[in-house]
């Protein structure tokens, strides 16, 4: 397996966001978000004067995710179809197609032609005036593009797959699989470092139970993920909210939604882009409000509840069925810590905290980097399957490599325990005194507790009608 190389600056403005860093042409390394299919996007030379305005910063260019061709060694490849003018369908943008080009690509940095880990005509596609738009109606900057990783086999485009990444370097002996192995990890609070493996995966970065899904014809995406439900969870100590658990955030207010919704894994796109009706199920639990305007739900800073919530083991739960056997569901958890971002310039005017669900999504429903931020996904690009599970915390095993099968179908994860990963990460709030009465201050169902606290419930009801009959039967006795 090859490592893909992370960057050492991290990126806006809804993150802060890990990213990678290649090598194009004869030397311009550029740092770019990664996980999409097919070709990858960048801004290209023209991007910073058709988006910035006169004395405005080009965030492109501050992040060093700018690819100039007119200083590279490539060039327009003959294809007939144009490109989308965005690489993620899920956002609302504005912009002209982008182009179509080629040159070479490294995954180091070295750039010599007998490099193995080099590639030459590496499909590319330049966007040069691309924006996106908010509901509020303003256009804002892309901070950078995103590397496509590779795609699934199809005659159709047979060329550009065989300009791909994980495509080429198979077919050049550089990796064993079309495969890769990625967890973007978190640049934010509780930092852990991204990881991406091309021909293999970092098994320690996937724990608990794995899901193999489809990559649904014509391959173009990591969809129609069967997302069943969302809850809030606490899962250590005492929790902020009035209960342990919360379920049936998925589909509250929603009756559309059905059983699960199929949503797709977007790894260039920053939020969780949900129903509105979701969006808002969840922000009724958490101090937070939306900001119309953005489509965004800021945090309630002042709210007492705001750092016992962030600071502790709670976590949004993501409930995921299996499509073989709907009784064997897999769950992935992200921290609220992680949930608490920062918007800057130029969404905003001064860094705030925002929490990343995105209610104006319009029915492009996707989990994009704040989800990737604690899950692991690979992909076997051979066999069309892609794979999901739970991701560690800060604490991280060291690593250990596996090379993927080239015809494989399913994946193993680590036993890693993921709670441990989180240890001295998180401030777990006291667990609530019990009562003298044997009557339960609160209930609560978290999985290894409801069964505890109905049986205390249990035994305390049983206890008062025993004594209730009792002093019924030795009234009668009296009596007679």
């Amino acid at each position: 397996p090859r490592a893909v190389r992370w960057s050492n600056k991290t990126l806006g403005p809804d993150g802060p966001w890990n990213a990678v860093e290649v090598t194009l042409g004869s030397g311009q390394d550029v740092t770019v978000y990664a996980g999409r299919m097919w070709e990858s996007y960048f801004p290209g030379a023209a991007y910073c004067e058709n988006t910035a305005a006169t004395g405005r910063p080009c965030y492109a260019q501050e992040a060093g995710a700018v690819y100039n061709e007119s200083a590279g060694t490539g060039e327009a490849p003959p294809i007939s179809f144009g490109a989308d003018a965005y690489y993620a369908g899920d956002m609302d943008t504005v912009g002209s197609s982008a182009k179509r080009y080629t040159d070479r690509f490294s995954l180091g940095t070295d750039t010599s032609y007998w490099n193995s880990v080099s590639i030459d005509d590496f499909a590319m596609a330049l966007m040069s005036d691309t924006q996106l738009r908010y509901p509020n109606g303003n256009n804002y900057p892309i901070f950078a593009g995103c590397l496509g990783l590779g795609a699934a086999p199809n005659s159709k485009y047979d060329a550009i797959v065989s300009r791909l990444l994980a495509g080429t370097l198979y077919t050049n002996h550089a990796i064993g699989s079309q495969t890769f192995g990625l967890h973007i990890g978190s640049a934010a609070t509780n930092r852990v470092p991204g990881s991406l493996w091309l021909g293999g995966y970092d098994r320690n970065r996937a724990m608990n139970d794995m899901l193999a899904l489809p990559i649904p014809d014509p391959y173009h995406e990591f969809s129609n993920a069967p997302l069943a439900d969302i809850s809030i969870d606490v899962v250590k100590g005492g929790s902020p909210f009035p209960w342990d658990s919360k379920g049936g955030l998925l589909a509250s207010g929603n009756s559309s939604i059905g059983n699960q919704l199929g949503i797709t894994i977007d790894a260039c796109l920053p939020y969780l882009n949900l129903p509105r009706s979701t969006c808002d199920a969840i922000a009724a639990e958490i101090p937070v409000k939306l900001d119309e305007g953005l489509g965004l739900y800021l945090w309630d800073t002042e709210s007492p509840d705001y750092p016992r919530i962030i600071q502790s083991p709670s976590v949004l739960t993501f409930t995921f069925v299996d499509p073989d056997s709907n009784l064997r569901k897999v769950n992935i958890s992200v921290p609220f810590t992680h949930l608490n971002l920062t918007l800057t310039k130029p969404l905003v005017t001064h860094p705030t905290p925002y929490f990343p669900c995105n209610a104006a999504s319009n029915g492009a429903y996707a989990l994009g980097r704040a989800f990737l931020q604690d899950a692991f996904i690979g992909a076997n690009l051979n066999t069309a399957v892609y794979f999901l599970s739970q991701a560690p915390g800060p604490n991280l095993n060291s690593e250990n490599v596996m090379a993927m099968d080239n015809d494989g179908r399913t994946l193993n994860a680590s036993n890693n325990d993921w709670i441990t990963s989180w240890n001295g990460h998180w401030a777990p709030l006291p667990e609530p005194q019990k009562s003298t009465s044997n009557v339960p201050s609160f209930s609560g169902t978290v999985p290894g507790r409801g069964i505890k606290r109905r049986q205390t419930i249990g035994a305390a009801v049983g206890g008062v009608v025993g004594f209730l009959l009792l002093l019924f039967v030795g009234f009668i006795i009296r009596k007679k």
